[in-house]
């Protein structure tokens, strides 16, 4: 029986003069991005920013597809803030939106994302007819990280590290949007030189809080994914290895859960009344402890960890109150539930314990995932087309979790096709590392495989 990408194929000759022309046409403006992919990828990285704060970057991109000729939506049209959890601090706002003004964004696209709206996405049309296809790009930096300046750090040699404290390029972003914006160019000049070849709309999504696993929900809730018939998202490195190795399909997403916790006790002088005080942090620590010896699930992969902790009392006073934020995370989405019913049952004792008061909140939550086989052939032959890569891989475990499955388990909901593919990269350190950087070369690599994966779906699913 044959597959349903298998039955797609057509040895017609004028659908093979087809995508030889589009390919030509792919291979040549990607040799001609080279330079530029790598320029963009070291603006965004010196430029990092964080969950809900992506003006700069989201503005460029919105810049850059309407240069391109794609019919643009960006804020409250492309994100509904009621729909998505966040951690936005509307106290930060005004001062985010200043400093990427300050950084080159412009004041009118700013202001139109004022409130952290920062998701853009834009379409082009290709012809009459034909599916809607979908690509997306995340674009934020990780928070709390530090890049490194050391001299053997390639962007501090390159005068590209980041320039602002706590803020960083640590997981890809930044080349993953570089990737969708030189993609932009290139379905461009496929529109004008293989227009009478292709036919349906491509959109490209880009997405704010990903590291927070925030974005996605407010972004299907404002119709990213209504009526897409497939979608194509890629990361770089992760699983995915050194360059040249492709693995075109991801399974193995796990589920993920952000909590905050936050527990309230009473004040009193540290010295001369302890009795008196009900100490919220010594509460918070103890939580912190036992949420580390929760029993692992025996069916699958279950994590934990707590990444902050805080308290604001001075060291004389008892401390009246602290809060926590922590992730959990499971092979399953009942093995992540079963995580975080544990968390409660954990927050509940170490506040019995010490007597204060205390409550678990859910900031965001990301499901399982998994790529569709179709389209996953799909992605395997068109990097076979390229002879490119050294290494390519049908399928592989993620191994950690994405908000992309919102996108992912949406499209296939409604009937469509979804594919996730990790593009490996040579790399100094792991991802989310103060070292983090990667090979510049995978990127008109990681371009060009997904405007061939374009061009293969809608020459074989146009009308």
């Amino acid at each position: 029986m044959k597959t349903k990408s298998e039955s797609m194929k057509t040895d017609h000759p004028r659908a093979e003069e087809s995508v030889r022309r589009c390919f030509a046409a792919i291979d040549e403006e990607c040799g001609a991005l080279t330079e530029e992919l790598a320029a963009l990828r070291r603006d965004l990285h010196r430029h990092p920013e964080t969950a809900w704060a992506e003006y700069r970057t989201a503005a460029l991109a919105a810049e850059r597809l309407a240069a391109c000729g794609f019919a643009v939506r960006m804020g409250a049209e492309a994100c509904d803030p009621e729909a998505c959890p966040r951690s936005f601090r509307a106290d930060r706002d005004a001062e985010e939106r200043r400093r990427a003004v300050e950084e080159g964004a412009p004041p009118g696209l700013v202001e139109r994302m004022a409130g952290g709206l920062t998701a853009v996405w834009g379409d082009i049309v290709f012809g009459r007819g034909g599916p809607l296809t979908a690509l997306r790009f995340d674009m934020d930096a990780n928070a709390g990280l530090t890049e490194c300046a050391d001299a053997r750090h390639a962007p501090a040699a390159g005068g590209f590290a980041s320039r602002h404290e706590g803020r960083m390029h640590a997981c890809a972003h930044d080349g993953h949007t570089a990737i969708g914006l030189g993609l932009a160019r290139v379905l461009a000049r496929l529109r004008d030189s293989c227009g009478d070849s292709l036919h349906g709309r491509v959109r490209l999504v880009f997405q704010p809080a990903e590291e927070e696993g925030e974005g996605a929900p407010g972004m299907v809730a404002a119709g990213a994914m209504r009526d897409v018939a497939a979608l194509f998202a890629l990361h770089i490195g992760m699983q995915g290895g050194p360059s040249g190795r492709l693995i075109c399909g991801t399974r193995g997403f796990l589920a993920t859960t952000n909590f905050q916790v936050t527990f309230d006790g009473r004040s009193a002088h540290a010295g001369t009344a302890p009795h008196q005080g009900r100490n919220a942090l010594l509460a918070a620590c103890t939580a912190v402890c036992q949420m580390q010896a929760i029993p692992r699930h025996g069916d699958g992969a279950s994590r934990i960890n707590v990444g902050e902790l805080h308290a604001r009392e001075t060291p004389n006073i008892i401390p009246a109150h602290a809060w926590l934020r922590g992730e959990t995370r499971g092979a399953t989405s009942a093995i992540d539930a079963y995580m975080m019913d544990a968390v409660r049952r954990v927050v509940e004792g170490a506040a019995l314990m010490h007597q204060c008061a205390a409550e678990v909140s859910v900031q965001s939550s990301c499901p399982g995932a998994m790529s569709s086989p179709e389209l996953t052939a799909l992605v395997e032959e068109a990097a076979r087309s390229m002879n490119a890569f050294g290494e390519i891989v049908t399928e592989a475990d993620f191994g950690a979790s994405e908000d992309c499955s919102w996108f992912m388990n949406h499209v296939q909901e409604q009937g469509g096709e979804a594919v996730y593919m990790q593009l490996g990269a040579d790399r100094p350190s792991g991802h989310h590392t103060a070292t983090f950087t990667f090979d510049e070369s995978v990127l008109p690599l990681g371009t060009a495989l997904l405007a061939r994966c374009v061009v293969l779906f809608l020459l074989r699913n146009s009308k």
